[in-house]
């Protein structure tokens, strides 16, 4: 073999092995974009089932700030609260003021999450198939029962629901969604 037959050899040698290499990679990228889409599908699913429990949450925290403000302030025997400047405690109202403050902090979050659901939720509101997202995810309906509702087989709701969540993920997640 001639030196120039082995250099060229060795030349298509180098060739493959990066194209195996990049081949490689861009498996690895595809895979890890397809996991990314599974997770950004999953996670949407799981905010849609949290939903309706957010929104007792925040009923639940506007009770419990009524009852905080109809309650008059005393000390608790199982709260104390210090104050981070000196280390004097808290008046009564201090302390009345600071659960007030947490429950709201908590609304706050919760009613957070609501609007961020609605805003993707904006994305499929027009899709004759919407309904079936508040019956599965709101009303906790199972496939065959809203197959019923819509007169078709629960593989038509299957296929249909995922369709809207990955929109719906996208909305949410981004490019991270798109699998």
């Amino acid at each position: 073999m001639t030196a120039k037959s082995q250099k060229m050899k060795k030349e298509t040698d180098i060739e493959k092995i990066v194209e195996q290499a990049l081949q490689k990679v861009l498996h690895f990228g595809i895979e890890r974009g397809k996991c990314a889409a599974k997770e950004a599908f999953r996670k949407t699913e799981s905010r849609l089932y949290a939903y309706p429990v957010l929104l007792d949450n925040i009923e639940q925290y506007k009770k419990d700030i009524e009852d905080l403000l109809r309650e008059k302030p005393g000390r608790s025997k199982d709260l104390v609260f210090y104050s981070t400047s000196g280390g004097s405690r808290l008046t009564d109202d201090e302390i009345q003021e600071g659960r007030i403050l947490i429950v709201r902090k908590k609304i706050e979050r919760d009613q957070t999450e609501i609007d961020e659901i609605n805003y993707a939720l904006e994305v499929v509101k027009e899709d004759e198939y919407y309904p079936l997202l508040t019956k599965k995810y709101f009303e906790s309906k199972k496939d065959d029962e809203i197959a019923e509702d819509f007169s078709c087989d629960a593989r038509t709701i299957r296929r249909n629901k995922s369709r809207l969540i990955r929109k719906i993920a996208i909305k949410l997640y981004g490019a991270e969604a798109v699998g």
